[in-house]
């Protein structure tokens, strides 16, 4: 493991974005905006399907198709995203830092791998209350919920804390805009006009006007064409929503 000096301390490094229910935003030459807006919209998803399953009548089986389409989109969001981190972004990070740090991108790896189960549980459980749906499956799906949310929140904190800390030491902003590069490329065209809206939903006042001052143009445009089709689903899945 080759250890690369952390960055010198200097007085150019960008505001860091602060979004509602974000842990920490660690000083640093790079602007991980785009890892807090991922993250806020990953945490108001899970509190979105974690209070509206509850409160979702069993008999409204177009309502429970509507939830299992969109815990789809949110799971495949997740999931792309600690994908690319345990590809691209740990492995890079690895090559530069101390044993210190080495534990806590281990950690990071160790908490997907315990999260990616409780996505599966949950998904069976929107698939099941899809197709035969009764109350014990409802509460099932609730608690596997809950569950998630909390391992997920614990998780994502650990990683704003920590693991963005030592993104910030290690890499400079070419290496970051690079790792954000691929995973453009990862997402593609037509997946990334389908999730661009779940990263904007429930941005309002100055945090909305923080995060579109930073995003390019292309993906405001994208939000907006993606807008409608988003918005359709997401409102027959949360109908219920009593948040």
């Amino acid at each position: 493991m080759t250890t690369h000096p952390a960055h010198p301390a200097h007085t150019a490094h960008p505001i860091q974005l602060r979004l509602p229910g974000q842990a920490a935003a660690p000083d640093g030459p790079l602007d991980p905006f785009m890892m807090y807006v991922l993250h806020h919209g990953f945490r108001r998803d899970l509190a979105d399907f974690a209070a509206t399953v509850p409160a979702t009548p069993v008999d409204d089986a177009g309502t429970w198709r509507a939830l299992s389409r969109r815990w789809a989109m949110f799971a495949h969001a997740l999931h792309h995203h600690h994908t690319g981190e345990d590809l691209e972004l740990w492995p890079l990070l690895l090559e530069r830092c101390d044993n210190a740090e080495a534990e806590v991108l281990q950690a990071m790896e160790d908490e997907h791998d315990e999260i990616d189960p409780l996505l599966e549980e949950c998904a069976a459980g929107f698939a099941r209350m899809s197709e035969r749906a009764d109350e014990q499956t409802r509460a099932t799906l609730a608690d596997a919920l809950q569950r998630a949310q909390e391992v997920l929140g614990r998780h994502l904190a650990h990683e704003e804390t920590d693991a963005i800390a030592i993104v910030q030491r290690r890499l400079t902003p070419q290496d970051w805009d690079a790792f954000e590069e691929k995973m453009s490329k990862r997402s593609g065209l037509a997946e990334t006009l389908r999730t661009c809206p779940l990263m904007a939903k429930g941005l309002t006042g100055p945090d909305r006007e923080a995060v579109y001052a930073r995003i390019p143009a292309i993906l405001r445009l994208m939000i907006r064409l993606g807008g409608p089709r988003f918005r359709r689903l997401d409102d027959r899945a949360f109908y219920y929503n009593p948040r």
